[in-house]
């Protein structure tokens, strides 16, 4: 537990939703890190327009003695809060070669799955996405807006290259991504003890892709606008959802789990 001398953290998530989890992966792979840092904090609403770069989560760190301080983008804020000591280096004990699979885990979920999911969730189930994402704004605006939105995804995801595949070839793309994920966690869940969480590169302790793991595992099971991708895991890779179900049960058991 943090000392009485240690800043109140509280970690802005872009919705009202005590006690449950958020859309939003990076925002679960921020609480995952506290958490198993054994890091205390509270939950802000806020949202993507209040934080630094436009985007959820942030983090407002309030020290006794010295100005309130702004972090933003999930990647940024575990890499400041590492290397002042806030929450635990989970990295530094990995070979090189595990290096370098821990980070072409967290590249394949955040630089290419987002982004194919990203077409499920505001093309194929615009509105219940919309509603979702810009649920503080007045229906009435909230209509312009939204479009807005809309058009500015399409437009990204189509420039990344995402946008440019059919929906077949999209459900196909992202079923590659989360075999590839369920064969590495299979052979992690063999090895670990009965009942005892399992980490996706086998280790005792999870690292870093964990946190990104657990965040995009979640975020599919508990979205409304990623129907598809929930069914896909509890269908077709069950060891996924057990993994996520293990993390909850021993780090998350405040939380609403998913149905």
């Amino acid at each position: 537990m943090a000392s009485k001398s240690s800043p109140a953290i509280t970690l802005y998530r872009g919705w009202n939703t005590p006690s449950q989890y958020v859309w939003s992966p990076f925002v679960t792979k921020v609480e995952f890190r506290l958490r198993t840092s054994h890091v205390p904090y509270t939950c802000g609403v806020g949202g993507p327009r209040a934080g630094p770069r436009g985007k959820i989560p942030y983090l407002e760190i309030t020290p006794l003695d010295a100005p309130t301080e702004l972090l933003s983008d999930s990647t940024l804020i575990l890499r400041t809060f590492t290397e002042r000591g806030v929450v635990n280096d989970v990295n530094t004990g990995l070979t090189g070669v595990q290096q370098g699979q821990d980070l072409a885990v967290r590249a394949l979920l955040e630089d290419r799955l987002y982004f194919l999911q990203g077409r499920e969730r505001w093309v194929n189930n615009y509105y219940t996405m919309r509603d979702h994402a810009l649920w503080s704004i007045p229906y009435p605006m909230r209509l312009v807006i939204g479009l807005l939105a809309y058009r500015a995804n399409v437009r990204k995801l189509y420039e990344q290259g995402a946008g440019r595949f059919s929906d077949t070839e999209t459900r196909a793309l992202i079923r590659d991504v989360w075999g590839g994920v369920s064969g590495l966690l299979g052979e992690s869940r063999r090895a670990a003890p009965r009942d005892a969480c399992f980490w996706v590169l086998g280790g005792k302790e999870p690292t870093e892709a964990d946190a990104t793991l657990f965040g995009f595992v979640v975020s599919n099971l508990v979205c409304d606008a990623a129907p598809e991708t929930r069914e896909l895991l509890k269908g077709e890779f069950p060891v996924v959802v057990e993994y996520a179900e293990r993390i909850h049960g021993r780090w998350f058991p405040d939380y609403e789990i998913w149905t």
